[in-house]
């Protein structure tokens, strides 16, 4: 691995925006999620973005990827986790406003349909004010999304493994180097470069290493409060 050269490839994919921003004003932030994965020919670093895209009208996870076994870095696709459940609709169909009670609602978890009645004391421990009065419209999408990683875990809202690794068929049966939620994530919207942060510099150099004891974790900023002020200001896209 040509460290100096994966660095620079990063730093240029920040710069036209295909790299995770987690602060996108258009998908709604409630979690990430980065896995390396290594072998002694090849390496990918893959980050999962889940959220609520405003543009699509849809819970999605949304998969970035880099490697030696990826034909083009950045952006490359995305799975939805989450979906309405057939007797209690989220949407409405025809103004596609969210029409979910935060006092009862239910939601299909990749095809699995739950329900929930959460208390206001239920949201507060997932960092939500509930300050409104139940009744339809009264849950926004990301609040949904955000309780659910809280109340669930992330694990459930992820691709496995095998799922991730099937985007990249070059990539096919590489083994796990690294999987966590907590990391400093770079603030590309705000022109930090990935090759000046501590997290995604010590990663490329632990893979080239093949050593995970030089992976750094930094200041892990990848919960949702971190992040959703400075979507709101910026206007990132």
């Amino acid at each position: 691995m040509n460290t100096n050269q994966i660095l620079k490839n990063l730093d240029d994919h920040a710069t036209e925006f295909n790299f995770p921003v987690l602060d996108n004003a258009y998908v709604e932030f409630a979690a990430a999620r980065l896995t390396a994965f290594r072998s002694a020919q090849d390496w990918l670093i893959a980050f999962e973005i889940l959220g609520f895209s405003t543009r699509e009208v849809a819970f999605v996870d949304d998969l970035y990827a880099y490697g030696s076994c990826v034909t083009k870095g950045g952006f490359t696709g995305e799975e939805l986790p989450l979906s309405s459940a057939d007797e209690q609709p989220l949407i409405d169909a025809e103004t596609n406003d969210c029409i979910a009670d935060w006092s009862s609602w239910s939601i299909k978890v990749h095809g699995t349909t739950m329900s929930f009645s959460p208390t206001r004391d239920d949201y507060a421990q997932a960092g939500i004010i509930m300050d409104r009065s139940p009744g339809p419209g009264s849950l926004s999408e990301i609040e949904m999304m955000r309780f659910l990683v809280h109340r669930l875990g992330e694990k459930p809202l992820f691709m496995s493994d095998q799922v991730l690794l099937s985007h990249f068929p070059a990539c096919k049966d590489l083994p796990k180097f690294l999987q966590t939620t907590q990391w400093q994530h770079p603030d590309v919207a705000d022109g930090e470069q990935p090759s000046k942060n501590i997290s995604i510099r010590s990663l490329v150099f632990a893979l080239a290493r093949q050593d995970l004891s030089v992976f750094a974790q930094g200041r892990a900023n990848t919960h949702w409060e971190f992040w959703v002020d400075a979507a709101k200001h910026k206007g990132v896209v």
